[in-house]
């Protein structure tokens, strides 16, 4: 049976949480094992080289998320001639992209390897391999992105997220490997990581080769100028939001290295990798989501479209918020049974940078129904000056004297800002009411975040703190989020769907068992 709509949305959803578990328990593990195989210096070489070509990746990361676009509006058209002339302008533009990198990216790294980086004396050389590694691994990713573009255009996540469980099992693999080798760890390692990345990135293209009739070279479309300049206008756009992206996470860091140090720069990491963690449930049902709502406007079924998108937004803040809020109450302690000796301001980044992702979850749907509307340059360019913004006004308040974690509040502010804008542009540009944003997204949200705030802030100044009551918040947390979210949050219609769903499920369940039997 062919899955569309709803149900492919669950089983994607599905599929990409089991995913998320199966890196994040792997990666805990083996990102350890990296760490103590390779030592604290090797290990820093490693991520200063790969963060080299991390504008190119970044470049790519665009033009993907441009095509997606592009390939779903077409699906929603059902005109296969079309789908195929968007995947052969999307592999030109990719391939002219990765021989750029290759043709300008080798001098440019070595300048900076040899005359700007600090590279400690006889390590220059296992940076060359790293970094000539680091290249040609992009290069391939660059090739293969049209393709494995085509999985999220066609809403098959459930197979992407299988390939990149794999992924994730061989990196273990790789990293439990180093403690066994002698010789010069950091180029075997750089080797591995590069070689299962092309393997897996091979394996998708020709999966996507062999299911997507789409996915065929044909030189007849190369020339095609016109989709070209509609490829580059639209990620034109984009880029310029994504670089005020970049200068917001990377250019902050710079700014707490000048006025804190580098110890303050360790905890502005591991806050980004909390981020991670929780951002990934967002990704998971963005991710399931984005696709169906380009294909509905792309079908003209634009009041369909905004439904979805909203219920998005509510759906990722309300998941998020599950985990987000006993994380904030007890970071202290998670993060003390983590690291075992936390660094200073730790907490407070933490605790910034997820009430940063709260505020930014809330229009996430909508940012999903403005890329399908396509008209993006006002949105975009006004979307990434916030974000630039961030720079300035984070300088702004360390020159006056403010706490790191008070001056990251830029980050809180401008992300509300950006939900502000973002809500008015799509009354503008698609007549839709911000009371409708307001009622069906915001007060659901907030219904749900100010009792269960309340039950774990009862909890936290009750009890000392303690592995019962970190356990004991988790469960009465999640327990007042998902009651409070059934009962008021969700309407009759989602509510219904969601017992259709489980019930489908029993059944299948219940059904497969008395087979066996």
């Amino acid at each position: 049976m062919k899955l569309k709509g709803p149900n492919l949305i669950i089983v994607n959803v599905i599929a990409t949480y089991v995913r998320m578990f199966v890196v994040m328990g792997l990666m805990l593990f083996s990102e350890r094992w990296v760490l103590n195989a390779l030592g604290e210096v090797d290990f820093g070489l490693y991520s200063l080289t790969g963060t080299l070509i991390i504008f190119i990746l970044f470049i790519g990361n665009v033009m993907a998320a441009s095509m997606q676009r592009f390939y779903a509006y077409a699906i929603g058209q059902e005109d296969a001639a079309e789908i195929q002339k968007w995947f052969n302008c999307a592999f030109v533009i990719h391939f002219v992209f990765a021989l750029f990198l290759i043709i300008g990216g080798v001098p440019l790294g070595m300048y900076l390897l040899d005359h700007v980086l600090d590279i400690p004396a006889g390590r220059l050389n296992a940076c060359y391999w790293v970094y000539y590694l680091s290249i040609a691994g992009a290069a391939w990713t660059m090739i293969s992105v049209p393709y494995i573009g085509m999985f999220h255009a066609r809403q098959r996540i459930f197979e992407l997220s299988f390939w990149n469980s794999v992924q994730a099992v061989f990196i273990f693999g790789l990293a439990w490997s180093l403690f066994s080798l002698s010789g010069d760890r950091l180029k075997f390692y750089a080797a591995g990581m590069v070689g299962i990345k092309m393997v897996m990135d091979g394996i998708q293209l020709l999966r996507a080769y062999y299911l997507f009739k789409e996915c065929r070279l044909n030189s007849r479309y190369w020339f095609n100028w016109t989709f070209y300049r509609t490829v580059l206008s639209y990620a034109g756009w984009q880029l310029w939001s994504g670089l005020g992206s970049i200068l917001s996470n990377q250019g902050l860091a710079v700014l707490i290295n000048k006025f804190c140090g580098v110890r303050a720069n360790a905890a502005y990491g591991i806050a980004g990798r909390v981020n991670n963690v929780v951002a990934n449930v967002g990704t998971a049902i963005y991710q399931a989501s984005v696709a169906e709502i380009f294909r509905l406007e792309g079908a003209g079924r634009r009041d369909d479209m905004i439904t979805l998108a909203l219920r998005t937004s509510k759906f990722i803040m309300l998941l998020a918020f599950l985990w987000m809020l006993p994380l904030y109450i007890e970071l202290d302690y998670i993060l003390t049974l983590w690291l075992k000796v936390v660094p200073e301001h730790v907490v407070g980044f933490c605790r910034v940078i997820l009430v940063t992702y709260a505020v930014s979850t809330l229009i996430m749907g909508y940012s999903g129904a403005v890329g399908a509307y396509g008209k993006v340059g006002s949105y975009q360019s006004v979307q990434g000056t916030l974000l630039v913004l961030t720079f300035p006004l984070t300088w702004l308040a360390f020159k006056l004297g403010a706490s790191p974690e008070h001056a990251l509040l830029s980050l809180v502010a401008m992300a509300v800002c950006g939900d502000l804008y973002c809500v008015f542009w799509v009354k503008k540009k698609m007549n839709v009411p911000v009371s409708r944003w307001v009622k069906d997204v915001l007060l659901k949200c907030l219904i749900v975040v100010i009792p269960s705030t309340l039950v774990g802030a009862v909890v936290y100044s009750c009890l000392e703190s303690s592995f019962w009551r970190t356990l004991l918040v988790f469960c009465l947390t999640g327990a007042s989020t998902l009651s409070v979210a059934w009962y008021l949050a969700l309407d009759h219609e989602e509510r219904r769907f969601c017992l259709d769903k489980v019930h489908g499920i029993w059944k299948r369940l219940s059904g497969s068992k008395n087979e066996e039997s």
